[in-house]
């Protein structure tokens, strides 16, 4: 995880970082290419440890996140390397071929073209404002707004555009990877091996890992696979409303846990605290610092951090693909679109808003913003592209077979623990 901020305005780029910087403290570059300015907060997880913009050949790039499969094309000293080498040799659809969690930007200034992409959730944001000639991409939309832009776009999931370098008009735009919705797989046996290969490219890192526990479906299926492949791991569990008796069980399997009374002081001191100095997003109608869960996930970077852990693996994204907050049309919650029930043709049907759009993005931003505050790599392994695509390959009636039929599966033939009847949390009930 790192932060980037490209602009072809005179203005500084530093004074745009206030918030930025956080999401990566081991270096800070500003540089000035053909008139562009480029901004590169470093958090140093993958390969050699290199300053960015990457520039070759009269064109340049800059990224957030990790590429996965980078090493498939070369013997490449961290992932970054790639992306130009990549784009030479196939053109803008050079995307296409990448495995990760990425937000890149990359300017071929013989073309006189700007390419911005992310990966298929968006999982690491992107903001851009090409007006009047003049244009700026940045990690956050403060970063926009300081200089001067005011009409900020989080680039949409799965989508990659092309802008002409002096005009700033868009030339070009396309899907990033075209999900197969033929549900046809009458197993769930692929899926569990999608799910094993998620985990392992994403603790491919010589830093330590760490997750938030729960007693119910996602967490529990991490720390499970995480167990099955002898990664050294931490998990946190905040005392509130969790089925003790399934986090105990789950205790005496995991080496390295710990359980966290969180008091109303922490709670109070950690709302302040990212009040004033995380970046701010409007979530659900209020403020996100004001979420409950964001103060409960601040404490628990906040103490990763100051033991060492820089990867925080989510369970982010299992709901919304998952369940839709719902199983056979009966809807957990209300933003539900259609309680879980999976039809017999995805035509017309897919993506569900909450795929892409909903609480996909606004969980996306609250882990991304809070996390990436405290210098903390959030990862994604439920939003896989090959693993959301053997679940849509899913026939129906595995799909409607249980509530999250793919995780009671893989906990069930694993002999994991968990509590069926876990739906949600709330940080405040578990305060002293």
């Amino acid at each position: 995880m790192c932060s980037i901020g490209i602009t072809n305005i005179e203005k500084p780029l530093e004074s745009s970082n206030q918030y930025s910087k956080f999401r990566g403290p081991d270096n800070t570059n500003v540089s000035k290419i053909n008139g562009i300015q480029f901004l590169h907060n470093l958090l140093h997880l993958t390969g050699e440890l290199t300053i960015q913009p990457f520039n070759k050949d009269n064109i340049v790039s800059v990224f957030n996140g990790e590429i996965y499969n980078y090493l498939d094309f070369g013997d490449y000293k961290t992932d970054g390397e790639v992306l130009i080498d990549l784009y030479k040799e196939h053109g803008v659809e050079f995307i296409k071929l990448l495995d990760g969690e990425f937000a890149i930007c990359l300017i071929d200034f013989d073309k006189d073209i700007i390419i911005i992409s992310t990966d298929c959730f968006a999982c690491k944001p992107l903001w851009y404002d090409f007006s009047n000639g003049n244009f700026c991409i940045a990690s956050y939309n403060s970063q926009l707004t300081e200089l001067g832009f005011n009409n900020g776009t989080k680039l949409y999931a799965n989508t990659t555009m092309v802008f002409d370098l002096k005009s700033c008009e868009l030339k070009n735009e396309f899907t990033n990877f075209d999900f197969d919705i033929n549900q046809h797989k009458e197993t769930f046996d692929d899926w569990i091996i999608a799910f094993e290969n998620s985990i392992k490219k994403r603790v491919n890192s010589d830093y330590k890992i760490y997750l938030g526990l729960s007693s119910g479906y996602d967490s529990g299926a991490i720390a499970c696979e995480l167990l099955k492949q002898n990664v050294d791991f931490k998990t946190y569990t905040i005392a509130g409303p969790e089925n003790s008796e399934i986090i105990n069980r789950r205790v005496q399997m995991i080496p390295n846990h710990e359980v966290i009374h969180m008091t109303r002081g922490e709670y109070d001191n950690q709302n302040k605290y990212l009040n004033e100095t995380c970046e701010d997003f409007i979530y659900s109608g209020y403020n996100i610092k004001g979420d409950k869960a964001s103060m409960g996930l601040g404490h628990i970077c906040s103490k990763a951090k100051d033991e060492g852990y820089r990867i925080y693996l989510s369970g982010q994204g299992a709901d919304e693909i998952i369940s839709d907050y719902g199983y056979d049309g009966n809807k957990i919650y209300g933003h539900s679109e259609f309680g879980g029930k999976f039809p017999d043709s995805l035509n017309g049907f897919w993506p569900w808003h909450s795929f892409y759009d909903g609480t996909q993005i606004k969980y996306l931003n609250k882990e991304e913003y809070v996390a990436g505050h405290f210098g903390i790599e959030t990862r994604y392994p439920f939003l896989d592209k090959y693993l959301v695509q053997e679940f849509l390959w899913l026939h129906p009636r595995l799909k409607n077979s249980k509530y999250k039929s793919t995780l009671d599966e893989y906990l069930t033939i694993n002999n994991f623990p968990f509590a069926k009847e876990k739906i949600g949390f709330n940080t405040l009930k578990g305060l002293r």
